[in-house]
């Protein structure tokens, strides 16, 4: 399709995003306090609060997970992977984590990590529009913004190179050629974990921790309409970073690829996560694939430890 399509393409996944974000809003702390009625007068005898039972944590059971997830996906029409990291306990988690997907606006991490790392290698920063257009590519997931930065971190040549000698990613591939019908970096090949390992580039690796920092901060202010995915496996008072990724893909009959990238921290826990879904019928169907996997894993990973 031409680039005016996915322009119109892109207008309407805003707009079915914020409707499903409604429907599958980031996870709110579940418990919720029990209150006794009234009692038939003021002077009736005080009962006696229940104590409370600690719940005794869970062995973590891959295999249990691993059916529940396929059962899940058995019913869908999406193809679906996942890769999550608790940096707190080190515990890993993969389902299909090697299965190969578009990134779609996912990319747009990586371009930014490499432009940053290409300009820590000549001793400078970003300069203004470089920073400006670092912002909205990844708060605003603007894609013009995500084009430039694409040419100065060196297309696809350039974030090949950091891939594979810096940030230590095995199986993503950006295209250096002239695309019709898209942006050639939102048809990236990758897989949940390269996607998840490039996510702790952003705690230890080639990247001074300011530049760390600065993307955390861009990943922790991304648009409303924009905060689905990752999110979804959130508990009330944790902070969520995220980068998602939505378009049509020609390839696969033009249907949604949907993918969410980030970071869950809090409760006792510190989740990077990489969910990556393709042949989705709509853009809000793959939201709900990807939110549930997510959440299903972060609440598999917290049954493991005591509340926090």
């Amino acid at each position: 399709m031409g680039f005016g399509r996915m322009a119109a393409g892109l207008g309407l996944a805003a707009a079915v995003c914020c409707g499903c974000s409604s429907g599958q809003a980031p996870r709110a702390e579940r418990a919720s306090a029990s209150v006794p009625p009234a009692g038939p007068s003021s002077t009736a005898a005080p009962t006696a609060s229940p104590t409370a039972v600690p719940v005794k944590p869970k062995k973590f059971d891959k295999a249990a997970l691993d059916r529940e997830l396929r059962r899940y996906l058995g019913g869908r029409a999406s193809g679906a992977g996942i890769h999550v990291l608790d940096r707190t306990t080190g515990r890993r988690y993969s389902y299909r984590p090697d299965t190969e997907f578009v990134t779609a606006s996912v990319a747009k991490l990586d371009i930014l990590m490499t432009l940053l790392l290409k300009r820590q290698k000549a001793h400078r920063g970003l300069s203004a529009d470089e920073k400006y257009d670092a912002g909205i590519m990844i708060r605003e997931s603007d894609n013009f913004a995500a084009d430039r930065n694409f040419r100065r971190a060196g297309s696809a040549t350039g974030v090949n190179a950091a891939n594979r000698r810096s940030f230590r990613l095995k199986h993503t591939e950006a295209i250096d050629a002239q695309c019709l019908d898209l942006l050639c970096w939102s048809l990236t090949r990758t897989t949940p974990r390269d996607q998840e390992r490039l996510m702790e580039n952003l705690f230890s690796g080639p990247l001074e921790r300011k530049h760390r920092d600065f993307v955390l901060g861009l990943m922790s202010e991304v648009v409303k309409d924009q905060r689905w995915g990752v999110g979804a496996g959130a508990l009330k008072g944790d902070r969520v970073y995220n980068k998602n990724g939505w378009m049509t893909h020609q390839r696969d009959g033009d249907r949604w690829a949907v993918n969410s990238v980030g970071r869950i921290e809090g409760h006792g826990h510190d989740l990077l996560v990489a969910v990556m879904t393709n042949h989705n019928p709509s853009m809000g169907y793959g939201i709900t694939t990807a939110e549930h996997l997510v959440a299903r894993v972060a609440d598999a990973f917290r049954a493991t430890t005591p509340a926090v």
